[in-house]
């Protein structure tokens, strides 16, 4: 019989209850870091950048000398230097002077906004300014990017091409990450077969280790994978030990159910603890989770797109927690294109295709993967809701 627990219980379950090893860190290039979490908070030991300079071409300025100029009755300036690019400089300007500047230039002392070029006329040491500028414009000023103690970037976050850039510009060579957590992978079931192998009648091609692997490379884990364990015990027993021993969790997929072949919570009670057998969820109902020589234990479904969802809400959010992680997704907002029914008692997370605004259903069966591949997320519908109506708003997640 399975013990079946709400979703929102299964993921308080992989939240809380499941065996998290504490992550050491580690210090990695910075080119080598993009997809790595931080380890630490990271503060700015300087401004970013370390001097006000222009963003534009033209002529720094007091923006009082420019107000109320027009094309028609332009402001007339003395232009008392030149600003080089990468140079440090030591020119100041007084009321009724500038300086020309180009982008990224350092202002001069005095100023306090730049006139793009475009907006003046130059007549030997004059410029001419045809529109008025207020103070700050087209001026980055020191710190302006980042501050001198700041917190740029916190404990937990993930590193994207943009947050490398951010850290480049503050001088880290190096960045304390998290080493990655290690994923033991392990699928279930005589019928499985090599991918390499064409399968005879009654045998099928294990999807579920290369789909887990593909998920666990995403999640920003080491994910090892210890091929397939026949539908006998010992050998089931022997495979999950080797797996726990060797990693921080162990994902194992198929033989969840409750049927005479389906041993996945007898290993795992055997080795260790059960703390559940069923989810009140489809599509992903007959999923274990429990733990074995302290190592979370996460027996999934063997059907691939239902073992898909299950990794998807469970083990992603146990890996966000052992790295520290608190991004909380954010569904994109669309409205339903037809009807839905749902009457399955449990909730239902349904594939869909967005076109536009509009979220299209794509049906198939928890053992057909090719809906994965056809749609751009899904929706969750509640166990106690007998389905939605076309045209009704839905938070599409995306994949």
């Amino acid at each position: 019989m399975l013990n079946v627990v709400s979703l929102n219980e299964a993921v308080g379950i992989a939240r809380t209850r499941m065996p998290a090893p504490s992550l050491a860190a580690e210090e990695l290039p910075l080119d080598a870091a993009a997809g790595r979490t931080l380890s630490e908070d990271i503060v700015s030991g300087e401004n970013v950048p370390a001097f006000a300079r222009s963003t534009m071409d033209g002529f720094a300025v007091r923006a009082a000398d420019t107000f109320g100029a027009t094309a028609a009755l332009p402001s007339m300036l003395r232009v008392a230097g030149e600003i080089k690019m990468g140079e440090e400089t030591s020119l100041s300007i007084v009321p009724g002077e500038c300086a020309a500047i180009p982008t990224g230039g350092m202002l001069p002392k005095g100023a306090d906004a730049v006139i793009p070029v475009e907006y003046t006329e130059t007549q030997g040491d004059l410029c001419l300014c045809c529109a008025a500028v207020s103070p700050l414009r087209n001026v980055t000023r020191a710190g302006d990017d980042v501050a001198r103690g700041q917190v740029v970037l916190k404990a937990g976050t993930r590193l994207t091409p943009a947050s490398v850039g951010v850290l480049a510009a503050m001088g880290r060579g190096t960045v304390p990450v998290f080493r990655r957590p290690k994923i033991g992978i392990l699928s279930t079931g005589n019928e499985i077969i090599a991918i390499e192998k064409k399968p005879l009648p009654g045998q099928i091609r294990d999807v579920n280790s290369h789909l887990l692997l593909s998920l666990c490379a995403v999640y920003g884990c080491e994910g090892t994978a210890y091929g397939v364990a026949p539908d006998e015990k010992n050998a089931l027993l022997a495979a999950l030990r080797e797996a726990a021993a060797e990693n921080d969790a162990v994902l194992l997929s198929g033989g969840s159910s409750a049927g005479k072949a389906d041993l996945t919570a007898e290993a795992i009670d055997e080795l260790g603890e059960v703390y559940c057998h069923g989810i009140a969820v489809k599509p992903g109902k007959p999923t274990v989770l429990g733990q074995v020589c302290g190592k979370a234990v996460f027996g999934l479904p063997g059907h691939p797109a239902a073992c898909w969802f299950m990794a998807e809400l469970l083990i992603k959010e146990y890996v966000h927690r052992l790295l520290r992680d608190e991004t909380a997704p954010v569904p994109v907002k669309a409205s339903l294109t037809e009807h839905v029914s749902s009457n399955h008692g449990r909730e239902e997370l349904l594939c869909v295709r967005l076109d536009g605004a509009a979220a299209v259903p794509v049906y198939g069966k928890s053992g057909v993967i090719s809906q994965l591949a056809a749609a751009d997320g899904y929706i969750v519908i509640p166990r106690d809701c007998e389905g939605l109506r076309a045209g009704e708003p839905v938070d599409v997640y995306l994949f």
